[in-house]
């Protein structure tokens, strides 16, 4: 096949882009990785022309088509009833919409033997899902003038963009993907679940790429280069299985046949695996004031990290995953589209190294509304299990909230909200295009 060529032709090096704000030649490199990773049964349903277009000449769609410039590519570039960047990660509501519009055109086309044209859908929707992994203004938290601030240019260098392809440093250098042996993952059973998914995988994108944008400026104007190089490799290699997830997931819809192992093991997601909506925000008391919640771990009131487990349980009952947070403090979450998880369960107390003032009363709010709480849980009391079922809104706002009893101390109050888990619905809804959708 010819989009998927022997390794060491396929991971040619990766040369510098001048046209482009994200990755460059990387779109095709990512692309290739992706299909190269995918089952012979895909790859044979595609065939050679459809997957040399995928790579090829449909790997930036988007590009040819922003500003106007390319009015026949309006049917591609342009899902209806979402308006939406195909190069960002766009706001929920409007990004769920487009990755499901997505996903439909592609099973649709294949269905009716029209390859090449399913391409082209699922060729924006990878570049869609290309550019927040490049170490760039699209996966950047912070702005060009802050970067240069945190890492000043060496006089010889000013001239460089550091976030954006225009002379930019992002997809510069010369880097390969690493060679890796990648199963795909199914990333849902249904377009609505694995849309659901893939906008989470998408934000997850933007956030760990990002680790990169530094460690790229600093080796391009402090050092050899090579530092930047693996950089940039190691991003690329997280985007490229990410795409392949994409997929992976679009073929196995399209052509009907999902695994129903792979389908039952998507049945519960841990919400820990989910990107929160936290982007950080007041202060709450010590000790958590700095990092108000941690992943799968607490703070003792000396910042020492523990394990997270429950007072009585001891260390062969620590929890398998799960949040150590202070009090008070709200962690969101968005959930979309709705309708994929009918259901959220967790158990909530207090850490053995809570002192012993400590008394919170934990909190499940949906949509702004609480649907379930605690009486105020002492320390050393057992913990509690909460049930809260999720709507079906076309988006679902969870919150997962402390507040501290009057008179407790904030460094007594060190809480565990374990296996915080939202459960699949029994009978997701079916994705229904808009009315006169092709």
């Amino acid at each position: 096949m010819r989009c998927a060529p022997p390794y060491a032709v396929l991971l040619v090096l990766i040369l510098a882009s001048t046209h482009v704000l994200a990755w460059g030649r990387t779109h095709t490199a990512i692309r290739q990785w992706a299909v190269k990773a995918l089952p012979d049964w895909q790859r044979e349903l595609l065939g050679p022309e459809a997957t040399d277009k995928l790579c090829g000449e449909f790997k930036s769609l988007q590009d040819q088509h922003a500003g106007g410039k390319s009015p026949e590519l309006d049917k591609y570039c342009r899902p209806p009833g979402a308006r939406v960047s195909l190069h960002d990660v766009p706001p929920p509501e409007a990004g769920l919409r487009a990755i499901q519009w997505y996903l439909w055109q592609v099973g649709a086309n294949l269905r009716k033997g029209e390859k090449v044209e399913a391409m082209k859908f699922l060729g924006v929707l990878c570049h869609w899902n290309e550019d927040p992994g490049s170490p760039s203004a699209h996966s950047s938290p912070i702005t060009e003038s802050v970067l240069r601030q945190l890492v000043p240019p060496v006089r010889e260098k000013e001239n460089l963009n550091y976030l954006f392809g225009y002379g930019g440093i992002a997809d510069a250098g010369a880097f390969k993907i690493p060679e890796e042996t990648y199963r795909p993952k199914l990333l849902g059973a249904s377009i609505s679940e694995a849309a659901a998914r893939i906008y989470q995988g998408q934000r997850m994108l933007r956030y760990h790429n990002s680790r990169y944008i530094i460690p790229v400026a600093q080796d391009t104007m402090y050092g050899d280069g090579r530092k930047a190089d693996e950089a940039r490799a190691a991003a690329a290699l997280y985007n490229a299985k990410h795409v392949a997830d994409i997929l992976y997931t679009a073929l196995c819809l399209a052509a009907d046949r999902v695994d129903p192992s792979e389908a039952a093991a998507l049945a519960t997601q841990r919400l820990t695996e989910w990107l929160s909506d936290y982007t950080g925000g007041p202060l709450i008391p010590h000790p958590y004031y700095v990092v108000p919640f941690l992943v799968n771990q607490s703070m003792d009131a000396k910042r020492k990290l523990h394990p997270l487990r429950f007072s009585g349980e001891g260390k062969a009952a620590d929890v398998a995953h799960g949040f150590g947070m202070g009090a008070p403090f709200a962690l969101d979450y968005t959930l979309a589209p709705g309708g994929v998880f009918a259901e959220f369960t967790c158990r909530v107390g207090l850490h053995p190294t809570a002192g012993p003032s400590g008394k919170v009363s934990f909190r499940v709010e949906v949509n702004g509304q609480v649907a379930a709480k605690t009486d105020f849980i002492a320390a050393g009391a057992p913990p509690q299990a909460l049930k809260v079922p999720l709507p079906s809104t076309e988006v679902v706002k969870l919150t997962l909230a402390t507040e501290p009893a009057p008179g407790s101390q904030s460094l007594d109050n060190l809480t565990v909200w374990s296996e915080p888990t939202l459960h699949r619905a029994v009978n997701v809804p079916s994705y229904q295009p808009p009315r006169g959708a092709d």
